[in-house]
């Protein structure tokens, strides 16, 4: 599988899995495209989380429909510049409703949760 086919799943999707690690269950969550890269926030900020683990360990797995693929989960070294990029890929995917859930949370802080999954082992 290669980027060009892992964006097509992902763009063809509005919720997908993601799970840290390789005990974690995987959890819903939509992951959006932007450039050729992959990303992730947090909604809710309580111990334990998915991000907290990728943090420990940046190996996990997405999975859309039935693929299943190997990422890295890391903090992007240029989160500062992408930021504006990833808002409006998550405006574009889910306009009104991310509209709605950034009235309800920080979203200095659900900015900074940003995680870019990595895809592995991709021709």
């Amino acid at each position: 599988m290669n980027l060009k086919e892992i964006s097509k799943l992902i763009n063809s999707k509005y919720v997908h899995q993601i799970r840290a690690g390789n005990k974690h269950d995987f959890i819903d969550i939509t992951i959006i495209e932007t450039g050729g890269r992959f990303f992730v926030r947090q909604y809710k900020f309580g111990a334990k989380s998915w991000r907290d683990a990728f943090l420990k360990d940046s190996k996990g797995e997405m999975k859309i429909g039935d693929r299943i693929i190997k990422v890295d989960g890391v903090i992007p070294k240029d989160l500062n510049k992408i930021n504006s990029k990833i808002n409006r890929a998550y405006h574009k995917k889910l306009p009104i409703i991310y509209f709605l859930m950034r009235l309800t949370y920080s979203v200095s802080e659900h900015e900074a949760s940003t995680i870019e999954l990595i895809p592995q082992d991709i021709k």
